[in-house]
């Protein structure tokens, strides 16, 4: 049961016994009166006036008893309601506070949590950088020492050839097998890092004159109408631009060609033609 109806049902009891009370006043009342009657018919008119207002006044005393004791009764239960209610609402607002505590020590230990991840993946990056970095540099180092070994040993290998007289020792197999594999290997190392060089250009030259399309699907009519219109353009100033090259290689191959008779012509004599090499096969009789 709440305090609201425990507080009703105390008003009503009060109620009860304020109406119950009133009712045993109100037979006194009757009670005086009949014997006041009575007295009367006796004679004793003067006697009975003052147990009248004696008996009024008994009755009033015991209203007034009532009333101040169901007064009482409900001030009283008045203010204990009164008083749960504010006990309730000071705990439902501590109940609140401690709640509210709670959240915000979560979301400061939630954040400090999301900040120190945010740190340690800050330290690792740093970290991954540094290794990355020394690494780049041993790399380097390791480079740079092999080719200045590399250019020593060929020095000192130039210097002890000057050192070598003209007709007193030389070279021996060995050592132009080993001349030579050196001289062939630099040789292949330098093609390949042509050939690597070409390879970029050309790769950046296509990238340059093909950049990547956008995507087609997210592009609306008009803009795939442009695309086009600034793809062929592309197409025919490439095109322009390849007539052109063609024609100034065929009127350079044509101005060398000119050059070279002109020249055969200053030296008295014809350009000696390339002979392929016949095998001579003697006949047997």
């Amino acid at each position: 049961m709440s305090s609201a109806e425990e507080r009703r049902a105390a008003r009503r009891r009060a109620r009860e016994e304020a109406a119950a009370t009133e009712e045993d006043v109100g037979e006194d009342v009757t009670d005086s009166r009949e014997e006041r009657r009575r007295r009367r018919r006796q004679g004793g008119d003067e006697e009975a006036e003052p147990s009248v207002e004696e008996d009024t006044r008994r009755s009033r005393r015991s209203r007034d008893e009532v009333e101040e004791v169901s007064v009482p009764d409900t001030s009283a239960e008045d203010e204990a309601a009164a008083r749960a209610e504010e006990e309730r609402i000071r705990q439902e607002q501590e109940e609140q506070e401690r709640a509210e505590a709670e959240r915000r020590a979560q979301e400061e230990e939630e954040r400090m949590r999301e900040e120190a991840a945010r740190r340690e993946e800050e330290e690792r990056q740093r970290e991954e950088e540094r290794r990355r970095q020394e690494e780049e540099e041993r790399l380097a180092a390791e480079k740079a020492a092999a080719e200045q070994a590399e250019k020593e040993r060929i020095r000192q290998e130039e210097e002890e050839k000057k050192k070598k007289k003209k007709g007193f020792g030389g070279l021996t197999p060995e050592k132009k097998k080993l001349l030579k594999t050196i001289i062939m290997e630099r040789a292949r190392q330098e093609l390949h890092a042509e050939a690597l060089r070409n390879k970029e250009a050309k790769e950046n030259k296509i990238k340059e004159c093909c950049p990547n399309l956008p995507d087609l699907s997210t592009m609306a009519e008009a803009q795939l109408q442009t695309l086009c219109k600034g793809i062929y353009d592309k197409i025919c100033k490439k095109e322009s631009e390849k007539y052109d090259v063609e024609l100034a290689i065929r009127n350079q191959e044509k101005q060398i060609n000119e050059l070279t008779l002109k020249v055969s012509d200053v030296k008295g004599r014809f350009a000696k033609p390339v002979l392929k090499k016949v095998v001579r096969v003697e006949r047997r009789h």
